[in-house]
């Protein structure tokens, strides 16, 4: 009978090897800027009312509150960070010749719609960040996407990056401890009185997320954390393959080089 597992399961990575080799040596690069003990030790933030004590009420109290914390745990001055709201619907949003990125939701999908937007420091020595307002209601896609947009700011606005790059932007957050918001909000389903469907948000796909946050409790020294109760079904399974493979392969991650595309 053919059979769907097998003992050497453990030994294929549950994501490509190009991008294994890539999530581990970037991994690597951002423990190196932002500090490995740093990332060894900070407090991972959950989805749940000790960590976010507020009621998610669509107002743009709660929305400010949220972001002071995400700065907090993100090492950001507040007072350094505008934040605003926008419709979905606008189509441009302009602040002069300032440099923005936009944070797609689902990128794969044929309407272009953006969960978020980041621009660099205009005149009056402040990070512009809007939020878009359907993320209002809804806490952990509003805290991955106010965590998306400081990654920015971590990366390019610290002058850490000179050319965007939104895979380690992504990968920013899982090393502040902000992984699980994130990780869940790749895909989310959704259903109402029309239908049935998903969102998504950010650019790595959910088996990367997986591994990501293996690599994570790899890199702290946790074999069986318990944070991953707060992980959906789904990213449960890809991260517990994720740690298999990288329990039986401690000998090449974060080994390994990765020399780019060929």
């Amino acid at each position: 009978m053919f059979r769907l597992f097998s003992k050497d399961d453990k030994n294929m990575c549950p994501i490509d090897a190009e991008m294994r080799l890539w999530m581990e040596n970037s991994f690597l690069w951002l423990a190196t800027q932002f500090g490995h003990d740093n990332i060894g030790t900070k407090q991972m933030l959950y989805p749940t009312f000790e960590h976010f004590p507020f009621t998610y009420d669509g107002s743009l109290e709660v929305l400010s509150k949220t972001s002071e914390l995400v700065a907090k745990q993100m090492e950001i001055n507040p007072d350094e960070i505008n934040l605003e709201v926008f419709d979905e619907n606008i189509k441009e949003i302009s602040r002069g010749g300032h440099h923005s990125f936009w944070t797609e939701v689902d990128p794969d999908s044929e309407v272009s719609l953006a969960a978020g937007v980041f621009f660099d420091k205009s005149d009056n020595g402040k990070y512009d960040i809007f939020i878009e307002q359907q993320s209002m209601t809804d806490p952990e896609c509003m805290v991955a996407t106010i965590a998306h947009e400081f990654s920015h700011i971590k990366l390019l606005g610290e002058r850490r990056l000179d050319v965007n790059d939104e895979s380690l932007t992504d990968l920013t957050t899982v090393v502040f401890g902000l992984g699980i918001f994130n990780a869940n909000s790749a895909y989310k389903e959704w259903k109402s009185n029309e239908g049935f469907g998903h969102n998504s948000i950010g650019y790595l796909k959910q088996r990367e997320w997986g591994y990501a946050l293996a690599l994570y409790a790899y890199f702290r020294g946790e074999q069986e954390p318990g944070w991953t109760k707060y992980l959906t079904l789904n990213l449960q399974s890809d991260f517990k393959r994720s740690m298999e493979f990288i329990n039986a392969n401690q000998d090449k991650v974060f080994i390994e080089e990765y020399h780019g595309r060929g």
